[in-house]
């Protein structure tokens, strides 16, 4: 029983790290679309990923 309970706190904190890490590449990704997008002067593809970032960010 206790083995079950600790495999289960195990998995879960193993799903958290996976999510943090896994949101934390595409918040580095999008910040450089970002400024791609600024270089290239593209307004539709800046408003675009300024949008998911700032959505990925509140769940931090």
């Amino acid at each position: 029983m206790i083995f079950a309970v600790y495999a289960m706190a195990i998995d879960k904190y193993i799903e958290v790290v996976w999510e943090t890490a896994v949101r934390k590449h595409r918040i580095a990704e999008l910040r450089t679309l970002i400024d791609q997008a600024l270089d290239e002067r593209d307004e539709e593809i800046f408003y675009r990923y300024s949008t998911e970032l700032k959505r990925l960010r509140k769940g931090e």
